[in-house]
């Protein structure tokens, strides 16, 4: 994952989630609280230089082109809550509430590989709850670029997206005519701010710049219909 990246594989969180559980597991087993300091430096490097995450580079060897991707910003916010996390933890050790550490130590853990097993990232899931509250009533033309009297239809893509390319044409053939923004978050990093799980993306924009629907990831043609009813 890279800051200059407003979407990554939506597989990458879940196989980084796994290897910071696995090594949060490791030291529970072990009793041997050091091992945390390992977790905790591969997230650290993974949020400030990601282009030498030891974790990312192997991601990127093993996984296959992703027909959707995830949009960057929860993936960040569930990093940093991993870094508070066993932070405390550390600190729990360092101050001899060792009982305190192993439980935050066993919470990180089950988070984590719960994370990775399901595809359920808590961390991800409360950013985007948070984001949802404020984004339903935000006024998002500014962060979408658009321009005009609306209201408007908007596809979210960003670059490796396969399925992004099929979906702009089939709102296209959907909209009869219609403009269509489609918005790159390459291009437009502030579109992240919609609240949407992953790319492409579907949104209607009401003439006011609220959010009135969306719909991500695998759209069917009556998702998209309805979108642009």
């Amino acid at each position: 994952m890279s800051y200059a990246r407003q979407a990554v594989h939506p597989h990458q969180p879940r196989f980084a989630q796994g290897v910071t559980g696995l090594i949060a597991l490791i030291a529970l087993v072990s009793q041997l609280w050091p091992i945390i300091l390992v977790a905790l430096g591969l997230v650290l490097v993974a949020l400030v230089a990601p282009r030498l995450s030891p974790v990312s580079w192997l991601f990127r060897r093993l996984a296959q082109p992703p027909g959707q991707l995830e949009p960057v910003a929860p993936v960040r916010f569930s990093q940093w809550l991993a870094v508070a996390f066993l932070a405390i933890a550390t600190i729990l050790f360092l101050v001899d509430f060792a009982l305190a550490g192993w439980i935050v130590t066993g919470l990180v853990a089950a988070v984590a590989l719960l994370s990775a097993i399901s595809g359920y990232c808590v961390g991800c899931e409360v950013h985007r709850l948070l984001l949802a509250r404020r984004s339903w009533a935000e006024d998002l033309r500014e962060p979408l670029g658009l321009t005009g009297s609306g209201p408007w239809l908007a596809v979210l893509t960003a670059p490796g997206c396969a399925r992004c390319a099929p979906t702009v044409e089939r709102v296209k053939a959907a909209a009869k005519g219609r403009e269509i923004s489609v918005v790159n978050l390459a291009e437009r990093p502030s579109a992240s701010r919609a609240p949407v799980k992953s790319i492409p993306a579907v949104l209607a924009i009401g003439g006011d710049g609220s959010l009135r629907a969306a719909r991500a990831g695998v759209i069917n043609d009556s998702e998209i219909a309805e979108i642009v009813r």
